[in-house]
Order: C-alpha cells, then structure tokens, then sequence
C-alpha cells in the first residue's frame, strides 16, 4: 500500500511559514514510529514543488490597459490618483502559465521590468489575461505605478504545475521558454561537456 507525502508542498507561496527541512525534520521520525519498515506501507516522496518552481520565472507584456474612474461622491477631495484604477491585460493568463491560480489557488505578485521612479503615484490595479472571459484575472487588486502598452511584469517561482498544463483555449498560443544562466554556471557546464565531471577531492581514478 503507497502512500505518498510532500507532492502538493509550494516552498515559493507566501503563505509557507516552515521551511522544507523543518517539515521533513517532523515527518520522517513519524513516518519511522508509525509505519516501520515491517509494516506493509511503502512511503513515496514527491516534492516536485520543492525542486522546480524557482526555476522558472515567466514574463507577461501588457497588450492593453483600461482606465476605469470610480463614481465621485461629491467629496473634494484633492487626491485624483485615488479616484482611478487600472486594469491591464497581458498575454498570458488562467488558461496559459497562471492555471494554478484556479485549481491551486494560487497568489502571484508582479514584478516590474522597468524600476519605479521614487515619485511615481501608485494605483490601485488589477491584471488581467487575454481572453476575454471572466475568469481570466491574475491578479484582483495590488498597487502599481501607471503602466503602459508594451511594458513588461514578471513573475517569480513559476516552475511547478503553470506551462506543463497551459491550454491553447481561445486560440492562444502556449508561452515560448528561453534557457538562460550565469556566466560561471555556463562556463561550468561547457567545462563538464566538454571534459566530463571534476574528480571528488582532485584525486583522478
């Protein structure tokens, strides 16, 4: 009889308060009293999230903005940044990259490409995917700096269960994946192609 541990585990949200050491550090000595290796239970290890979901980082371009003025009240208030919001819309969305925020519940927070300048005003936004449907909202509120058709947002810890389930619905493509690392870490990996792995210690056998 499997049982399986760790497969839904995410070490990106920011909800995770324990680190994964600290998790396994309570599981493993209780896995050992309650189910010995004579007991007929075989415990399978799954923490796909723990390895791949930092090694992705996805960048979404706005490919359209809208302006939206909330009702005024009649109050004189002086502050007209408070009295609009925005919404942006970006090429890719639920039915792409973020279909983890519908069936894992997922909360993502936009990095931008472009730095912010000290006296930017911030909005209130929201950010939307490109297909027109309703469900299709990546994030329902946050504060940004006025954005423009063309800018860029990126994603951080977007390796595990996004582009393995995208969709092509409503004609949309799938995003294009780019491979990319350090200087020294490429350097590295053409010194091990090119001559194989380094001996442990500097001692060749």
């Amino acid at each position: 009889r499997p049982g399986k541990v760790a497969h839904t585990f995410n070490p990106c949200s920011e909800d995770v308060k324990l680190k994964f050491e600290e998790i396994t550090s309570v599981i493993n000595p209780a896995l050992d009293k309650y189910f010995p290796s004579d007991s007929g239970v075989r415990i399978i290890a799954e923490p796909g999230r723990y390895y791949v979901a930092s090694a992705f980082m996805l960048a979404v371009n706005i490919i359209a903005k809208k302006l939206v003025l909330k009702e005024q009240t009649g109050s004189d208030d002086e502050d007209e940044a408070s009295e609009q919001t925005f919404m942006y819309y970006v090429n890719d969305g639920v039915y792409g990259s973020f279909n983890y925020i519908l069936y894992d519940h997922a909360h993502v927070k936009p990095l931008l490409q472009k730095r912010p300048k000290p006296d930017d005003k911030y909005y209130l936004s929201s950010i939307w995917g490109p297909t027109c449907d309703g469900l299709d909202r990546i994030v329902e509120c946050c504060d940004l700096p006025e954005m423009h058709v063309g800018d860029w947002m990126l994603f951080e810890n977007m390796g595990a269960y996004t582009v393995a389930a995208a969709s092509t619905f409503n004609r949309f493509q799938r995003q294009t994946i780019y491979y990319v690392m350090s200087g020294p870490t490429w350097q590295c990996m053409q010194q091990i192609q090119n001559h194989g792995f380094p001996p442990e210690n500097g001692v060749e056998g």
